[in-house]
């Protein structure tokens, strides 16, 4: 059977309610050997998911994600992305993500001399990559929230070194909201962060940013919902960027890969125990004006290899 008339045949026994186990048959190479692990590691058919991995890899000895997806399945559950700082720390400042980050400091930057806050909230600031270059020497007073504490000692730790007058909170946004009704800030910013929201407690945190700053500034993926991820066309794309990704690490592919872009990506494929929710750069717009925000713009920022980053500025 040809390559893509197996990856079809599995798409169509998932439709149909087979179990995975069930459809192992039907590989013919490394695509649909994959789609079968990647479906396996959804519903928690781990021995499954290890041996298709195995499959692809002995299939195509090149592809670098069924390698990684090896070590991935044969080992206990990957647990929260954020258990692993010096996988992310690492994603971060390599690869595409260098450019990536440079843009954003510097859209940043450009918002802050625009609007000159004397007040800034930064929500997921990680460990400052993005805030900590977009901030001039006579920088105004940050707050940071970060959920992360090795993380945020990092960018606390920065701040306190370069003079910035700070306060830093090791929490997520949606319990700093609830403990924060009255403060109130100029600018506030997240880049790359309110993705790991769920999607039901998004409004009410749009909605608290649009009573607590006159200007919001989001840098996101522009990532639409995809209802059905094993589906064909859309898993071999998903196979052709993962794949790009993580070649774009060389030294510290398998501690970024396992310890970072796996554990992301693979949240795609299920409903339970995901760490983002990534959605379009239209529905962010549509939320944050739902939110109370009077104008919203959007801008491409970069072409990163996941989804185009765009920059979203929201202001009364």
């Amino acid at each position: 059977m040809p390559q893509q008339q197996s990856v079809a045949a599995i798409y169509r026994g998932y439709l149909d309610g087979a179990a995975p186990a069930e459809m192992t048959d039907q590989v013919t190479g490394a695509d649909s050997a994959l789609q079968l692990a990647v479906w396996s590691h959804a519903v928690g058919d781990r021995d499954t998911a290890h041996a298709c991995a195995v499959r692809a890899a002995e299939l195509d000895p090149a592809r670098e994600f069924a390698r990684l997806l090896v070590r991935f399945t044969a080992g206990p559950g990957a647990g929260d992305v954020y258990d692993s700082p010096a996988a992310f720390q690492a994603f971060i400042r390599g690869g595409g993500n260098i450019a990536l980050y440079e843009a954003t400091s510097a859209a940043l930057r450009r918002a802050h001399r625009r609007h000159s806050p004397r007040r800034i909230l930064d929500i997921g600031a990680g460990d400052g990559l993005a805030l900590l270059p977009a901030l001039d020497d006579d920088a105004p007073h940050v707050d940071v929230v970060e959920p992360s504490a090795d993380l945020l000692t990092h960018t606390r730790d920065a701040l306190r070194d370069r003079g910035i007058s700070h306060q830093v909170w090791n929490d997520t946004v949606q319990d700093f909201a609830t403990a924060h009704p009255d403060r109130q800030w100029d600018l506030a910013q997240s880049t790359f962060a309110l993705q790991s929201v769920p999607p039901h407690q998004r409004p009410a945190i749009l909605e608290w940013l649009a009573q607590h700053t006159r200007t919001f500034v989001l840098v996101e993926f522009d990532a639409p919902e995809v209802p059905e991820p094993l589906a064909p066309d859309w898993f071999g794309e998903f196979l052709r960027r993962v794949e790009r990704g993580v070649r774009e690490y060389a030294h510290d592919r398998d501690l970024v890969g396992l310890g970072f872009i796996l554990p992301v990506v693979l949240g795609k494929f299920t409903t339970t125990d995901r760490t983002n929710h990534e959605q379009s750069i239209q529905d962010w717009t549509a939320q944050l004006r739902a939110a109370g925000f009077a104008h919203v713009t959007a801008h491409q920022l970069h072409d990163y290899w996941w989804q185009p980053a765009h920059a979203v500025e929201a202001h009364h």
